[in-house]
């Protein structure tokens, strides 16, 4: 992003990332290899990158009204003995503990692979390896996707980039320009861009959030998006369209997914 200023210090691609790579493993084991050795480092490196996701996400601790906002969730990944049984074998594998999956069964052409009785793992009806990854990916995941609720004019150019909060800041439309340009877009006023226009075609040449197909597939939803013109409202991309439309790990489609999810909050 080309600009005079940089309003957002710290782009949220760090957590973004983390969060993707955490994903990937997860996928990779939801397809496990035959041997269970393979499926243990898979294992391994989705629980490292687990990690890594809050703590990048803790890097924002500067932003305004951050610890009052991460303080609760804090508090709750403490509490969540899922969180919690994550936390402790991550970091007891680190310190030379050793692989806490050690038990595997074939169920309908897949391999399920469980957890050592002795890892103390949580007590609950979905106990393979794979499904307990899943649920404790969509408690970060919910952290990261209320980070930009919250905080997004912080975070997410789409969300600092608009008529509404810039009018907050005292600033207007040829503010915004010259901050990413450098000058004011005389052009498009020339050719009868209103100023809804601008604010797009400016929102056009900024970052946005990478990792919006891992909250529409897994949480239904993406982050807050900006409105369009009226102009090009009646011809905006779908969730398909923007590549949103991603099967969650361990189903064949998303249709699955959300009727497992149902089924598990309805027990």
């Amino acid at each position: 992003m080309s600009s005079t200023r940089n309003p957002i210090k710290h782009t949220f691609e760090t957590v973004d990332t983390k969060t993707a790579e955490t994903e990937f493993f997860l996928r990779q084991m939801a397809h496990p290899p035959s041997e269970a050795s393979s499926f243990n480092y898979l294992f391994s490196a989705y629980v490292s990158a687990a990690r890594t996701t809050t703590l990048a996400l803790q890097q924002f601790k500067h932003l305004p009204g951050f610890e009052a906002w991460y303080g609760p969730h804090r508090d709750r990944l403490k509490r969540e003995p899922l969180a919690k049984f994550f936390l402790d074998t991550r970091n007891d594998h680190v310190h030379g503990g050793p692989y806490p999956v050690t038990a595997s069964m074939h169920h309908r052409g897949k391999s399920l692979y469980y957890f050592d009785r002795g890892a103390n793992a949580p007590e609950r009806q979905d106990n393979d390896v794979v499904s307990m990854c899943r649920d404790f990916f969509v408690l970060l995941l919910e952290v990261a996707y209320d980070c930009y609720v919250k905080l997004g004019v912080h975070i997410d150019p789409q969300q600092y980039y608009t008529r509404e909060h810039f009018a907050k800041l005292g600033r207007t439309i040829d503010d915004a320009e010259v901050e990413v340009w450098g000058w004011v877009c005389t052009s498009l006023i020339k050719e009868g861009c209103d100023e809804d226009d601008r604010w797009y075609e400016l929102r056009g040449q900024v970052g946005e959030c990478l990792i919006n197909h891992l909250f529409y597939a897994y949480l239904g939803r993406p982050t807050p998006q900006p409105a369009l013109p009226d102009r090009i409202a009646d011809f905006a991309f779908s969730p398909e369209d923007r590549g949103w439309t991603h099967v969650p790990a361990g189903f064949d489609s998303i249709e699955d997914y959300e009727k497992h999810q149902a089924q598990c909050t309805d027990t």
